[in-house]
């Protein structure tokens, strides 16, 4: 039997203007400057500070890479506090460092860290808190920040989702000691590779731009252990060039996202937006009764050709290489009754009409077969 069509994929890359991109490639030829922090890595850099209001922030190879420099620039150790339901990038890129994570559980209705959860006991053998803005909620930065100057931790934000995610008033991505973005090519904003780091201190910044160039001083000695993640001049050709159409990617998102919610609220369980924030549009998740559930109407719809996505599955504290510590109850049944529908700029809002349409149908079924 013949796999269905894909109609409508979980996620489709966004290609800018061909031209403008084959006249940037052209540009980087002529120079012959691939890396090395090139002319295009430095104009992204100041484009994107300027387009999401930051400061400090350093292009990387990609989103893990922007993790790990983080914890090395900041100088955390030991035991870091966690989320268990993010991409497993969040937890193994602590254990590649030789860092513990302990998983703290989330709220049922953001999806976020639950920084309520946080113990004294835990917070005092912790360095730092690594929380996940989740499909781009804004976190309860200000409760978390309460935490960590209690207690004296690094704050770290996995952001990857949170690109043009703003919270009151402005980019989430000025909390935080750091905050890091993928640019993957799946993402909202993208380089096809790529990452970013935020940073709230200059000397934390300055330190990160000598790691990701082998740990060297300005007179190429090696100060610091450090790596290569850098970024490429090809790969910041495609990010400006991505750049130059973000108003149309930005505001078509939110306009699938609101689609979507209008199709769907009242008839399933939607993540809850923090008050402050506004939808940015980077993914679509909906929450199912059960898992028996999740699995029929995902075949139903992968049957009419339309991808879905377990995500995030597994919670990481079930995973037997990330140390499986913590009781993290609330995310483990999320994680096994979550999933993620259509979401790319492409997709049109007649396109959303028809997977809700599909979706609706799917759980009709799904009850007259119990």
């Amino acid at each position: 039997m013949n796999a269905p069509v894909i109609k409508y994929p979980i996620v489709k890359p966004y290609l800018p203007n061909q031209d403008k991109y084959h006249q940037q490639i052209t540009e980087v030829f002529s120079r012959n400057w691939l890396t090395n922090n090139g002319p295009l890595v430095q104009e992204l850099e100041r484009r994107l500070a300027e387009y999401l209001g930051v400061e400090h922030l350093l292009l990387v190879a990609n989103g893990t890479l922007a993790l790990q420099v983080a914890y090395a620039a900041l100088n955390v150790e030991g035991e870091v506090l966690t989320t268990p339901f993010s991409f497993a990038a969040t937890a193994s890129s602590l254990c590649w460092q030789g860092i513990k994570p302990h998983f703290i559980d989330i709220d049922a209705d953001s999806l976020n860290f639950d920084v309520s959860a946080v113990t004294p006991e835990r917070a005092q053998s912790a360095s730092a808190i690594l929380a996940v803005h989740v499909f781009g909620n804004p976190c309860e930065v200000d409760k978390i920040d309460q935490v960590a100057e209690k207690y004296d931790l690094k704050v770290i934000y996995d952001a990857a989702h949170a690109f043009a995610s703003n919270y009151d008033g402005k980019s989430v991505l000025n909390y935080g000691d750091a905050s890091t973005l993928s640019l993957h090519a799946t993402k909202l904003f993208h380089s096809v590779e790529g990452g970013a780091i935020i940073f709230n201190n200059k000397e934390d910044y300055a330190k990160a731009k000598q790691l990701i160039n082998f740990g060297f001083d300005s007179a190429n000695n090696p100060q610091h252990v450090g790596i290569n993640a850098k970024m490429s001049e090809f790969h910041a050709a495609m990010g400006l060039t991505v750049l130059d159409e973000i108003d149309h990617i930005t505001s078509q998102r939110k306009a699938l996202i609101n689609q979507y919610h209008q199709q769907l609220s009242g008839l399933l369980q939607l993540q809850v937006w923090h008050e402050k924030g506004e939808r940015n549009g980077a993914y679509m998740p909906i929450l199912l009764n059960s898992e028996q559930q999740l699995l029929a109407v995902s075949e139903l719809l992968s049957a009419e050709g339309i991808q879905t996505r377990r995500y995030f599955y597994p919670s990481l504290s079930q995973v037997p290489a990330y140390g499986m510590q913590g009781e993290t109850d609330i995310a483990n049944g999320i994680s096994a009754r979550i999933l993620c529908l259509p979401m790319y700029t492409d997709l049109q809002l007649a396109d959303v009409d028809i997977i809700c349409t599909k979706l609706k149908h799917a759980l009709t079924v799904f009850e007259q077969s119990k």
